[in-house]
């Protein structure tokens, strides 16, 4: 039970803000019913790796993985429920397909927190954090990516900018973005800086730069699921999904923090 609760108050710390977002709850009624879908299959996917890497059970064989991440998008959902009747989202007159989808779309991030709990706050081996390899840090950043950027990609904000941005300023936008990661997984000494290795992936800057194009694919996935590509130009898309990286890059530095490789003493 404390293993549940842990993982509801992961999920609420993770997922408050977009319950108390307004475009996340008008796309939940206008999304086509397949992309939400989509969204929630991704969301699935990505809690299943979280829970592999560190889960809020000890348990890892494939079939308690599985449970684990049924259990996580299952909380996510209920929370979700919960906290929209409460704020007046969903009542008696909300149809049964607002009410879905509002709820399918709020549940992904409360799965995600709920799923990397034990990770986030600490469990009764003191928060251990898995030593984890290039392509673990790589599922776990989008993750934090699809975390940060699912609060941006409902609103207007990233299609303006993008539209408006010259190509100068998405080019320095792009490198602004690149280095402030790599900055802050590998200089600013928070603790968690992936170890070192021999793969092509476990050097700083290859992985910082995989690490931002996992980002991109984040990015556009948001903006197509939102209906941001619907009708738009070639320029005016790449100028969103720049924009829209900036806050999944980070999102995906500060998630391959908390799970990086750490060397005795925690320091890495």
């Amino acid at each position: 039970m404390r293993d549940y609760i842990r993982a509801a108050g992961g999920g609420l710390i993770i997922g408050l803000p977009l319950l108390f977002t307004m475009e996340v709850w008008f796309h939940g009624f206008i999304l086509p019913a397949w992309k939400i879908l989509a969204l929630l299959a991704v969301g699935f996917a990505i809690v299943l790796g979280y829970n592999a890497i560190a889960g809020f059970r000890r348990e890892r064989t494939v079939a308690e993985l599985v449970v684990d991440a049924t259990s996580a998008m299952g909380l996510g959902v209920v929370i979700a429920a919960v906290a929209l009747v409460l704020l007046g989202r969903i009542d008696f007159s909300t149809s049964v397909r607002d009410a879905v989808g509002k709820i399918a779309l709020e549940a992904i991030p409360i799965a995600f927190g709920a799923s990397i709990a034990t990770t986030q706050l600490g469990g009764d081996d003191g928060g251990r954090t898995s030593d984890t390899g290039p392509f673990e840090r790589l599922l776990v950043g989008a993750g934090g990516a699809l975390i940060f950027a699912l609060n941006v990609a409902p609103t207007e904000e990233p299609m303006m900018l993008g539209i408006e941005a010259s190509p100068w300023l998405l080019v320095a936008v792009v490198g602004a973005s690149v280095g402030l990661t790599f900055a802050l997984v590998f200089l600013a000494d928070f603790g968690g800086r992936p170890r070192g290795g021999e793969g092509i992936l476990e050097h700083p800057w290859s992985e910082t730069i995989a690490a931002y194009a996992v980002s991109l694919l984040v990015s556009v996935l948001l903006l197509w699921a939102f209906g941001r590509t619907d009708g738009a130009g070639t320029a005016s898309i790449v100028g969103m999904t720049v924009m829209l990286t900036v806050v999944a890059s980070v999102g995906a530095a500060v998630a391959r923090l908390l799970v990086g490789g750490h060397q005795e003493g925690g320091r890495a």
